[in-house]
């Protein structure tokens, strides 16, 4: 039987109705509708969750200067950044996070804001064979991060909350026992941030150690000993924790023996052999070398 017009135009006026309805409850965040701070700071913070960052940062970037010296200066700030380094901005991030960090250093926001932007300059940390002024300052601004917040053992401070809240409720409203909870919860709270914050450093200075032996490389490739020792060495002064270390020592005898400083040479194999008893074979070829140059005099 055929749907007659009538029918077919209800049903579709029904459809738009029913479409209309849905899109206008996911609509867009609506604007505040007042220029007050505190409306406008609303609206960016509903936007941000929505993760409209692109409107978000218009939004905050106007804010920026409104805000200043208020209440909201610090909270305007750390949107921001968040804003950009969600957006993949990473320079602009870490241009809000320090001038934070600067401009308002008792926020609330301090330890994450220096948080962030150690992992801002990690995120514009290239690949080994590049500049590594990133990573650099990535570990600097860990390593500082670490320095200003440390936190004790997990299970010492988890056992001191729980010990706190007793107290508490044996003697409610103690302000010291409600202190020393906040400080142990806040302390608690950063704890994986810190286990990040030196896995991070771990494997940024794996990657400078990294880069520096292939500089050494390329220069021993090219014969240019001089120049390829000076990066060994580098890496023996500044990274004994990382996995280039030991490809440095056998790097730098291998240049030695090619420069025939023969006295070095040795006193470097002696040192390997201290260092790395477990890999005496793996430089035997050398020092077999070595004792040849000494049995020929």
């Amino acid at each position: 039987m055929p749907v007659s017009r009538f029918t077919t135009r209800t049903f579709l006026a029904g459809l738009c109705l029913a479409a209309s309805t849905i899109f206008a409850g996911c609509s867009s965040v609506q604007p505040p509708a007042t220029g007050k701070l505190t409306d406008r700071y609303t609206y960016v913070q509903a936007l941000v969750g929505k993760e409209d960052y692109d409107k978000a940062i218009i939004e905050l970037e106007s804010l920026m200067f409104d805000a200043r010296a208020t209440t909201l200066e610090d909270d305007v700030l750390f949107e921001l950044a968040g804003a950009y380094y969600e957006s993949e901005q990473y320079l602009l991030a870490i241009e809000m996070y320090r001038r934070l960090l600067e401009q308002t250093p008792g926020s609330p926001h301090a330890a994450d804001a220096q948080f962030n932007l150690a992992r801002s300059h990690m995120e514009l940390s290239p690949d080994y064979p590049r500049d590594q002024e990133h990573t650099r300052r990535a570990i600097r601004e860990f390593r500082l991060y670490l320095d200003m917040y440390p936190v004790r053992d997990p299970k010492q401070l988890a056992e001191d909350i729980e010990m706190y809240k007793g107290l508490l409720q044996l003697n409610p409203g103690n302000a010291d026992y409600e202190r020393q909870l906040a400080a142990a919860s806040a302390e608690f709270a950063r704890v994986e941030k810190a286990q990040e914050a030196v896995s991070s450093v771990i494997s940024l200075r794996e990657k400078l150690s990294r880069s520096t032996y292939s500089v050494a490389e390329q220069y021993r490739r090219l014969k240019r000993y001089r120049a390829s020792m000076l990066y060994f060495d580098e890496i023996l002064r500044f990274y004994p924790d990382t996995t280039y270390f030991e490809k440095a020592w056998t790097g730098k005898i291998e240049v030695l023996i090619k420069r025939e400083k023969w006295f070095e040479a040795k006193a470097v194999l002696d040192a390997y052999d201290q260092q790395f008893p477990e890999n005496i074979d793996k430089v035997a070829g050398y020092r077999e070398k070595v004792v040849q140059h000494f049995g020929n005099q």
